[in-house]
């Protein structure tokens, strides 16, 4: 008897080793290992990233976590994509941008969340407890450093976002924010021209500046032209050329 409770712990210690031993090779298999975060971190450091993710599933149409809420843990998106926006004081929505593989979610640092995601298809992420990814931020530069390349990349989008309120041009505005969602999700080793999800007009309005009417006229005129077309996964960009053109017109 005392020979049996002696080996539970061993056990219960093996099983641990072999739980995070499976994560860690889950996540060396993991396609985003070099791309947004998780790619400015050395192979020992994602190892022990790894030990401390918990991969969640959230469905379409589900708020992942709301503005103003006490701040638990951090996200990295591994595959979908999320609406991010925030209330104004009169209670109006603004999208401010849309968070797509391999993007940090929440600033580690803050105690509440600034902004409220929701999915905009299923949605799978990495989470992490904030209080423990802060602790790697205290104790291992490089995570401190993978931070600040990301929260620079999160600035030049946002002006990025100030640029495209600024064009008061419909469609040049629409073939901008279309580029940019594109070279999001662009693989180096594939020709595909395809942005893989459908993002609500209403979403595109809010985020650009836009009426809800004049996104769709202008959706319809490139449509038209022959230089994207609407599909049931996303959206195929049939005229990439083209669609530089107008965006730089």
């Amino acid at each position: 008897m005392a020979s049996g409770l002696a080996a539970s712990p061993r056990k219960e210690a093996d099983s641990s080793r072999n739980f995070l031993a499976e994560k860690t090779r889950a996540c060396s298999y993991c396609e985003l290992r070099n791309k947004g975060f998780c790619s400015h971190l050395s192979e020992s450091h994602k190892a022990l990233l790894a030990e401390l993710s918990r991969l969640v599933t959230i469905e379409s149409h589900k708020t992942l976590f709301r503005q103003g809420e006490e701040a638990d843990n951090v996200y990295v998106v591994r595959n979908g994509m999320l609406r991010l926006y925030q209330r104004t004081l009169d209670g109006r929505r603004q999208v401010i941008g849309f968070a797509k593989a391999g993007d940090l979610l929440l600033f580690p640092l803050s105690e509440r969340n600034d902004y409220s995601a929701d999915a905009l298809d299923s949605v799978y992420l990495c989470q992490f407890r904030r209080q423990d990814f802060q602790a790697l931020l205290q104790r291992e530069p490089d995570f401190l450093s993978a931070l600040a390349t990301m929260t620079h990349d999160e600035l030049i989008r946002a002006r990025c976002q100030i640029a495209l309120l600024s064009q008061r041009k419909a469609e040049p505005k629409m073939a901008q924010f279309l580029l940019a969602l594109f070279e999001s999700y662009a693989r180096p080793d594939s020709n595909v021209m395809t942005i893989p999800v459908r993002v609500p007009q209403a979403d595109i309005a809010d985020y650009l500046g836009m009426t809800v009417e004049t996104v769709n006229r202008t959706m319809a005129r490139l449509v038209r032209d022959a230089i994207i077309s609407v599909a049931k996964h996303g959206l195929d960009l049939l005229d990439i050329k083209r669609l530089r053109e107008i965006a730089e017109s």
